[in-house]
């Protein structure tokens, strides 16, 4: 049986060779343990090297808790690794039914739950929130009916809040894989969805 117990964050000790890149989601974390407590326990090794929960760690640490919850786990060197790689790659296959999700945040609002709280960006809940239409083709084509007066025109895509910062970084890379120089990046983007598509620009 796991046995939980109350340490000190400063007595835990970052792994440093986490490939986890988390600032970002530190003040998100920081929110939601204001809000709902500090409910899932950091893991850790019997050397107090954090295996997995360094975000909530990070946040502990800013908000300034003196204890947090703590699992200790006999692993070798090799297991922790393995485990924490495991954990936070586990967590990227699940996806979300956005419907469901909807519902679910228009109730916790009519509750007066502080939607921000659960780390949604205002415009990430405006997106959420907001009912989906179904897509106007024909407006789609008749943007390319009117006179342009530029060389240029906007294509509006949409894609999934999880898979935004994968699209950005393969973007990136394909404009310097390309040798692509356009500064605009909605320009660089188009050339490189032209190189995807073998379309000359």
């Amino acid at each position: 049986m796991l046995k939980i117990q109350q340490m000190d964050p400063s007595t835990l000790k970052p792994w440093e060779d986490n490939p986890r890149i988390n600032d970002e989601a530190v003040d998100a974390v920081a929110k939601s343990i204001k809000s709902f407590g500090f409910n899932v326990p950091i893991l850790c090794d019997q050397k107090f090297t954090i295996i997995a929960g360094h975000t909530r760690w990070k946040a502990a640490k800013k908000i300034g808790m003196k204890s947090v919850p703590v699992i200790t786990l006999e692993l070798s060197e090799a297991q922790r690794d393995a485990f924490a790689v495991a954990d936070n790659k586990t967590g990227e296959i699940a996806d979300w039914d956005y419907p469901k999700l909807r519902k679910i945040l228009e109730n916790l609002k009519c509750k007066k739950i502080n939607l921000p709280s659960l780390g949604y960006s205002p415009g990430e809940l405006q997106a959420l929130l907001t009912q989906q239409k179904e897509f106007d083709w024909k407006a789609f084509e008749e943007r390319f009916k009117t006179k342009l007066t530029s060389m240029y025109v906007l294509l509006p895509i949409k894609v999934s809040m999880e898979t935004k910062e994968i699209f950005k970084e393969a973007i990136k890379e394909l404009v310097d894989e390309h040798g692509i120089k356009e500064k605009d990046p909605a320009k660089a983007a188009g050339q490189v969805l032209g190189v995807l598509l073998g379309v000359s620009q």
